[in-house]
């Protein structure tokens, strides 16, 4: 793998639960990070975990499964940066502490190879949800988070799975991908000096050009297992199979 290529991707929403397709999207990550082992950086761009609360003395069963193997890849070298999901945005001390990973809960501004870059995790970039905006600013307030740390883990997990449960977005239909382009709330991100946007959260994979600007959605790894990869300054979106999924022009604002 070239030290040079640098990957992102987003929207494994791994569980604690053990199961067929938790041992099959554990399989597939695995061979993943062996395979770019010694790149530049891995960006995860949310929702890595369907659910992470920190406890000061608790890890939460099975995501050793997930978490070693990315040990592993920083261990090689590779840089590596958590991106807060709507489903894991209580990232804390112990993946910096013990992964060696940057945090950035709410995306970050990256300029590598020559690109400027916007990642998100994309669930602010819908417009209308002001359900879902209430719900957001309640569970990250210091105060709730707190008082959550309180309760028993098993609990607190319960609870953030029934909570998942009533609003996936696994399974969209195909004419969601048409439908993106008026649901995203693009036109003030369209007016910043970047080269392209990268995002997760909608679990489609698309490529799309705007102008002078590109916008890559990632896709998932539950459906795709999709990924971005950013080497020699080009930007090309992957399928399961490695294979390039061409850009299109996007529809008119």
């Amino acid at each position: 793998m070239s030290s040079e290529s640098v990957f992102f991707l987003s929207d494994a929403h791994f569980r604690s639960r053990d199961s067929d397709s938790e041992r099959e999207k554990l399989r597939r990550f695995r061979a993943f990070l062996e395979k770019i082992e010694g790149a530049e950086h891995l960006y995860l761009l949310g929702d890595i975990f369907d659910f992470w609360f920190e406890y000061r003395r608790v890890l939460p069963k099975g995501y050793g499964e997930v978490l070693f193997p990315l040990r592993r890849l920083r261990d090689s070298g590779t840089g590596l940066t958590f991106i807060g999901g709507n489903h894991d945005y209580w990232l804390g001390s112990f993946l910096r502490d013990e992964l060696g990973a940057d945090i950035a809960p709410d995306g970050c501004r990256v300029e590598i190879q020559g690109k400027r870059l916007l990642l998100l995790h994309g669930d602010e970039l819908l417009s209308g949800d002001w359900s879902y905006k209430m719900l957001k600013s309640l569970i990250r307030n210091p105060l709730f988070i707190s008082a959550s740390r309180l309760l028993h883990p098993d609990f607190t997990f319960w609870a953030a799975d029934r909570l998942a449960n009533s609003s996936r977005l696994f399974g969209r239909p195909a004419s969601m991908k048409r439908d993106a382009k008026k649901s995203l709330r693009l036109q003030p991100l369209l007016g910043q000096e970047i080269d392209a946007l990268l995002f997760g959260h909608l679990h489609l994979a698309f490529h799309w050009i705007l102008g002078e600007k590109e916008m890559v959605c990632l896709g998932d790894w539950i459906q795709h297992f999709s990924h971005a990869e950013l080497q020699g300054g080009v930007l090309t979106l992957k399928d399961a199979e490695g294979r390039i999924i061409e850009k299109e022009t996007a529809p008119e604002l």
